[in-house]
């Protein structure tokens, strides 16, 4: 399966919409494609929005910048939804990331496809691998 996706660029970022899914709901967010992220990431005030807290998670964590360095906490979202497709059960980084954007969309959603940005075009293609 192959999806066409377009993106914005904020500053030196590319970023996309996606839809999040937990146990309260669901909530659009705006996501940094970051292939230097080993997991999707989403700020703690979305997390909340849609029933995620430290309550539920399954392993704390820790982020490190050049400048700074975050605690948070990983939990499994029952979906998310980007670039065209949808994946359940996503383990997320929940943790403050300041620079006004929602979250980062991570390695550990992006691994599973060929994806192509074509910056002046401002689009993304995605190819699902065959498992």
């Amino acid at each position: 399966m192959r999806s066409e996706s377009s993106f914005e660029i904020d500053g030196d970022l590319i970023t996309i919409d996606a839809i999040v899914v937990g146990s309260k709901g669901r909530a659009s967010a705006r996501l940094v494609v970051d292939t230097g992220s080993t997991l999707t990431t989403l700020a703690p005030g979305i997390a909340e929005a849609i029933g995620y807290t430290s309550a539920d998670r399954v392993a704390r964590s820790i982020v490190r910048s050049a400048v700074a360095q975050e605690r948070g906490y990983i939990v499994c979202a029952s979906r998310l939804t980007a670039l065209g497709f949808t994946m359940p059960d996503v383990r997320m980084n929940i943790t403050e990331l300041g620079h006004d954007i929602d979250g980062l969309l991570g390695m550990n959603f992006l691994s599973d496809f060929n994806f192509e940005i074509r910056i002046a075009e401002r689009r993304i293609l995605v190819e699902e691998l065959a498992r």
